[in-house]
C-alpha cells in the first residue's frame, strides 16, 4: 500500500511540473564566434589534416513561426587563407593551369533558412534542459581575396599577387544546441556546413579534391537575447 501511495504521489508531482511547461520560445537576436576552415582546391592537404583554422563571426535573427519552426536570417564574416602546404611540384602543376596556388582574404555571407526544433517546450510536458535544432537554407556570399600565382616562364620563379573576388549562392546546413538562461537569453553551439555548388570560394577550379563543391565548415558559440513579447 505504501509503495502504491508513493507511486501515485510521484505521478502527481510529474504532472504538476509538466503543467508549468509552455511553448514560450521568443524571437531572438544572437552573436556567434568560433573556429572555421575552408575546403577548396588550394586550401591544404585535407586528408593529412593540413589546413588553416581561422575565425568566423556572425549575427542572426530568429523569428518564431510556431511550436516547432523558426525562420532564421544570418549574416557573417569568415577569414580565409590557403596556408603554405604545397611542394614545388604541386605549385608548378597549378601554375600550368594559370591559376593561383595561394590566397588570403575574407568571405562575407548572408542566408535565410527555416529552423526545425526537435524538442521545444510544450504545454503539458517538462521543459527541455538542452534544446536541439537543425535547418537547411539558401544564401549569397562574396569572396574578397589577394591571390598569388607563379609565373612559369620567369627564370627566377617569380610570383605575382593581385586582387581577386568571386560571388555566388550557397546552401547552408546547420545543427545546433542551446540552453535557456534566467536572464532572458540563451547560450548555444552551432555547427554549419556551407556548400558552394556553382561558384568558387577560393578562385581555383582545378579540382584537386575529392568532393567537387567548395565548402566552409564553421563551429560557433552563440549568445542570444530574447526580443519582442
Amino acid at each position: 500500500m505504501k509503495t502504491i501511495l508513493l507511486t501515485f504521489v510521484g505521478i502527481l508531482f510529474f504532472f504538476s511540473l509538466s503543467s508549468f511547461a509552455q511553448d514560450n520560445r521568443k524571437d531572438r537576436l544572437g552573436i556567434g564566434i568560433g573556429p572555421a576552415k575552408m575546403y577548396g582546391d588550394n586550401t591544404g592537404v585535407h586528408s593529412k589534416l593540413q589546413f588553416k583554422v581561422l575565425p568566423v563571426l556572425s549575427l542572426d535573427y530568429s523569428k518564431k513561426i510556431e511550436t516547432f519552426f523558426d525562420v532564421k536570417a544570418t549574416v557573417g564574416w569568415q577569414m580565409i587563407n590557403s596556408g603554405d602546404f604545397y611542394n614545388m611540384e604541386q605549385i608548378d602543376k597549378i601554375a600550368e593551369s594559370n591559376l593561383p596556388h595561394a590566397f588570403k582574404g575574407n568571405i562575407y555571407f548572408a542566408d535565410v533558412m527555416p529552423i526545425y526544433h526537435f524538442n521545444p517546450n510544450q504545454s503539458g510536458y517538462l521543459p527541455s534542459l538542452i534544446k536541439v535544432y537543425t535547418g537547411l537554407g539558401l544564401g549569397y556570399y562574396y569572396s574578397q581575396r589577394t591571390d598569388e600565382k607563379l609565373i612559369l616562364n620567369d627564370p627566377s620563379r617569380r610570383t605575382e599577387t593581385y586582387a581577386a573576388s568571386d560571388a555566388g549562392i550557397y546552401i547552408p546546413f546547420r545543427v545546433g544546441i542551446f540552453k535557456d538562461l534566467k536572464s532572458d537569453a540563451d547560450i548555444g553551439v552551432e555547427a554549419t556546413l556551407v556548400v558552394s555548388p556553382f561558384s568558387e570560394l577560393d578562385g581555383n577550379d582545378q579540382q584537386q579534391k575529392r568532393i567537387k563543391a567548395d565548402m566552409l565548415m564553421q563551429l560557433q558559440f552563440y549568445y542570444r537575447i530574447f526580443i519582442g513579447k
